[in-house]
């Protein structure tokens, strides 16, 4: 399993840093930052690129907010992977529980962020393409 963290500026980045202060160093992390010239195209771009680089594994990508470019980006890309699912709002103490929950299966480990966190998230997964139509979420 492999996480991606996608924010606006250094987010992603700092809350990384903070977790691994408690948990240790994570070397299943890949980090991804929007700046002010990011395209919602050139974060896709950059999403495929790290998912590629791990063809057999699987990936949670957490997205700082529901209906920003990382998510954006993110839901266009989950299209392309069934082994990719994304959870929005994270912050420190949701990639602390990550971190230290031992290896599950993706959708354990989905159920039980759903389970500490029900009200400050949304989890996207190739499942809900056969039965919903895409959306955009705005700010």
């Amino acid at each position: 399993m492999r996480y991606i963290l996608a924010s606006h500026g250094p987010f992603a980045k700092a809350a990384l840093a903070s977790a691994e202060m408690i948990v240790g160093e994570q070397e299943n992390v890949d980090v991804l930052e929007v700046g002010f010239d990011t395209s919602l195209d050139g974060m896709k771009g950059e999403i495929v690129e790290v998912i590629k680089r791990y063809e057999e594994e699987e990936y949670i990508i957490f997205c700082d907010i529901l209906g920003g470019t990382p998510f954006n980006a993110s839901i266009k890309v989950l299209h392309e992977f069934e082994r990719l699912s994304i959870v929005t709002g994270f912050n420190l103490p949701m990639l602390i529980e990550v971190f230290m929950t031992p290896l599950e299966t993706r959708q354990q480990l989905l159920e039980k962020v759903r389970e500490v966190y029900p009200e400050s998230l949304n989890i996207f997964d190739s499942s809900m393409l056969e039965t919903e139509e895409e959306e955009t979420y705005e700010l």
